[in-house]
Protein backbone atom coordinates (compact mmCIF):
# COMPACT_ATOMS: atom_id res chain seq x y z
CA UNK A 1 0.00 0.00 0.00
CA UNK A 2 1.57 3.47 -1.28
CA UNK A 3 2.15 6.10 1.81
CA UNK A 4 -0.91 8.41 0.23
CA UNK A 5 -3.38 5.67 0.51
CA UNK A 6 -2.34 5.33 3.94
CA UNK A 7 -2.21 9.03 4.62
CA UNK A 8 -5.69 9.27 3.29
CA UNK A 9 -7.36 6.49 5.07
CA UNK A 10 -5.50 7.19 8.09
CA UNK A 11 -6.52 10.94 8.11
CA UNK A 12 -10.24 9.23 7.55
CA UNK A 13 -10.25 7.16 10.72
CA UNK A 14 -9.06 10.27 12.64
CA UNK A 15 -12.09 12.63 11.01
CA UNK A 16 -14.71 9.61 11.99
CA UNK A 17 -13.30 9.38 15.31
CA UNK A 18 -13.41 13.20 15.73
CA UNK A 19 -17.10 13.71 14.46
CA UNK A 20 -17.86 10.72 17.07
CA UNK A 21 -15.95 12.49 19.95
CA UNK A 22 -17.66 15.66 19.44
CA UNK A 23 -21.35 14.39 19.28
CA UNK A 24 -20.63 12.32 22.58
CA UNK A 25 -19.28 15.26 24.59
CA UNK A 26 -22.26 17.11 23.15
CA UNK A 27 -24.32 14.66 24.25
CA UNK A 28 -22.88 14.01 27.68
CA UNK A 29 -23.14 17.95 27.94
CA UNK A 30 -26.75 17.67 27.61
CA UNK A 31 -27.29 14.95 30.02
CA UNK A 32 -24.90 16.35 33.08
CA UNK A 33 -26.19 20.05 32.43
CA UNK A 34 -29.67 19.52 31.12
CA UNK A 35 -32.39 20.73 32.74
CA UNK A 36 -35.47 17.80 33.62
CA UNK A 37 -38.26 18.39 32.04
CA UNK A 38 -41.59 15.90 31.42
CA UNK A 39 -43.62 15.56 28.54
CA UNK A 40 -46.34 14.12 28.13
CA UNK A 41 -46.73 11.08 25.11
CA UNK A 42 -49.03 8.87 23.18
CA UNK A 43 -47.21 6.08 22.74
CA UNK A 44 -47.30 3.58 19.52
CA UNK A 45 -45.83 0.11 20.14
CA UNK A 46 -44.83 -1.64 17.27
CA UNK A 47 -42.02 -4.56 16.95
CA UNK A 48 -39.31 -4.08 14.51
CA UNK A 49 -37.11 -7.53 13.42
CA UNK A 50 -34.40 -5.83 12.94
CA UNK A 51 -34.05 -3.12 15.80
CA UNK A 52 -35.86 -5.35 18.90
CA UNK A 53 -38.48 -4.26 21.05
CA UNK A 54 -39.47 -0.47 20.99
CA UNK A 55 -42.11 2.07 20.96
CA UNK A 56 -42.08 4.95 18.86
CA UNK A 57 -43.14 8.18 20.82
CA UNK A 58 -45.00 11.39 19.82
CA UNK A 59 -45.46 14.06 22.57
CA UNK A 60 -48.45 16.08 23.40
CA UNK A 61 -46.71 19.44 22.25
CA UNK A 62 -46.07 18.47 19.29
CA UNK A 63 -49.90 18.56 18.70
CA UNK A 64 -49.58 22.51 18.82
CA UNK A 65 -46.85 22.63 16.58
CA UNK A 66 -48.85 21.81 13.49
CA UNK A 67 -50.13 24.42 11.52
CA UNK A 68 -48.64 26.99 12.97
CA UNK A 69 -45.87 27.86 10.33
CA UNK A 70 -43.52 25.59 12.78
CA UNK A 71 -41.54 25.20 9.33
CA UNK A 72 -40.37 28.74 9.83
CA UNK A 73 -39.67 28.12 13.95
CA UNK A 74 -36.93 26.25 15.52
CA UNK A 75 -37.97 26.64 19.35
CA UNK A 76 -41.30 25.68 21.10
CA UNK A 77 -41.87 27.97 24.55
CA UNK A 78 -43.23 25.44 27.05
CA UNK A 79 -44.66 26.75 30.56
CA UNK A 80 -43.49 23.98 33.36
CA UNK A 81 -45.52 22.98 35.57
CA UNK A 82 -45.45 22.46 39.34
CA UNK A 83 -44.71 18.80 38.44
CA UNK A 84 -42.12 20.16 35.84
CA UNK A 85 -44.68 18.87 33.50
CA UNK A 86 -44.51 21.02 29.99
CA UNK A 87 -47.57 23.03 28.35
CA UNK A 88 -47.67 24.32 25.10
CA UNK A 89 -46.78 28.30 25.12
CA UNK A 90 -46.18 29.54 21.44
CA UNK A 91 -43.41 28.97 18.70
CA UNK A 92 -40.48 31.16 18.12
CA UNK A 93 -37.34 31.63 15.61
CA UNK A 94 -35.56 33.93 18.57
CA UNK A 95 -33.18 31.77 20.97
CA UNK A 96 -32.80 35.12 23.25
CA UNK A 97 -36.85 35.37 23.23
CA UNK A 98 -37.86 36.61 26.62
CA UNK A 99 -38.86 33.69 28.88
CA UNK A 100 -41.25 33.93 31.70
CA UNK A 101 -39.33 32.22 35.05
CA UNK A 102 -41.62 29.21 34.83
CA UNK A 103 -40.82 28.74 30.57
CA UNK A 104 -37.89 27.05 28.74
CA UNK A 105 -37.04 26.84 25.23
CA UNK A 106 -37.53 23.22 23.54
CA UNK A 107 -35.66 22.29 19.85
CA UNK A 108 -38.08 20.79 17.68
CA UNK A 109 -37.21 19.33 14.31
CA UNK A 110 -39.25 18.36 10.97
CA UNK A 111 -39.03 14.99 9.98
CA UNK A 112 -40.22 14.24 6.68
CA UNK A 113 -42.00 10.59 5.59
CA UNK A 114 -42.23 8.86 2.13
CA UNK A 115 -45.53 9.23 1.71
CA UNK A 116 -45.18 13.42 1.73
CA UNK A 117 -46.51 13.52 5.07
CA UNK A 118 -44.23 15.18 8.06
CA UNK A 119 -44.18 15.29 12.45
CA UNK A 120 -42.03 16.89 14.42
CA UNK A 121 -39.80 15.53 16.72
CA UNK A 122 -38.37 16.44 20.09
CA UNK A 123 -35.16 15.09 21.32
CA UNK A 124 -36.21 11.90 20.16
CA UNK A 125 -39.02 9.92 18.51
CA UNK A 126 -38.30 6.55 19.55
CA UNK A 127 -37.66 4.27 22.82
CA UNK A 128 -35.82 1.29 22.87
CA UNK A 129 -36.12 -1.27 25.83
CA UNK A 130 -34.82 -4.83 25.82
CA UNK A 131 -36.39 -7.55 24.53
CA UNK A 132 -39.78 -8.92 26.64
CA UNK A 133 -39.39 -5.85 28.80
CA UNK A 134 -42.17 -3.90 26.98
CA UNK A 135 -45.18 -5.03 29.80
CA UNK A 136 -43.38 -2.41 32.09
CA UNK A 137 -43.54 0.36 29.56
CA UNK A 138 -47.59 0.28 28.40
CA UNK A 139 -47.77 2.56 31.60
CA UNK A 140 -45.66 5.23 29.94
CA UNK A 141 -47.67 8.46 30.05
CA UNK A 142 -44.32 10.89 30.09
CA UNK A 143 -40.90 11.49 28.28
CA UNK A 144 -38.64 12.48 30.46
CA UNK A 145 -35.93 14.52 28.86
CA UNK A 146 -33.30 17.26 30.11
CA UNK A 147 -33.07 20.37 27.85
CA UNK A 148 -29.92 23.11 27.83
CA UNK A 149 -31.32 26.34 29.05
CA UNK A 150 -28.26 28.38 28.27
CA UNK A 151 -25.55 28.75 25.32
CA UNK A 152 -25.16 28.08 22.14
CA UNK A 153 -27.00 24.20 22.49
CA UNK A 154 -30.55 26.17 24.02
CA UNK A 155 -33.24 24.06 23.64
CA UNK A 156 -31.40 20.77 22.69
CA UNK A 157 -33.23 17.87 24.43
CA UNK A 158 -32.23 14.22 25.39
CA UNK A 159 -34.52 11.75 26.44
CA UNK A 160 -33.59 10.02 29.46
CA UNK A 161 -36.33 7.91 29.84
CA UNK A 162 -40.12 7.09 30.23
CA UNK A 163 -42.14 8.14 33.31
CA UNK A 164 -45.54 6.54 34.66
CA UNK A 165 -48.97 8.59 35.80
CA UNK A 166 -47.32 9.26 38.74
CA UNK A 167 -43.97 11.01 37.05
CA UNK A 168 -41.63 8.15 37.91
CA UNK A 169 -39.18 6.43 36.09
CA UNK A 170 -39.71 3.68 34.84
CA UNK A 171 -36.63 1.39 35.56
Amino acid sequence: MSKLKLFIISANMVLVLLFFGFNIVKNEKVLSEGETVLLELRPVDPRSLMQGDYMTLHFEVCNHIYGLEAESNKFCVVRLDDDRVAHFVSLTNDAAVALKEDELLLRYSLEKNSWGGKSYTIGSDSYFFQEGTGNKYVAATYGMLKVVTKGEMIGTCSLVGLCDENKKLIE
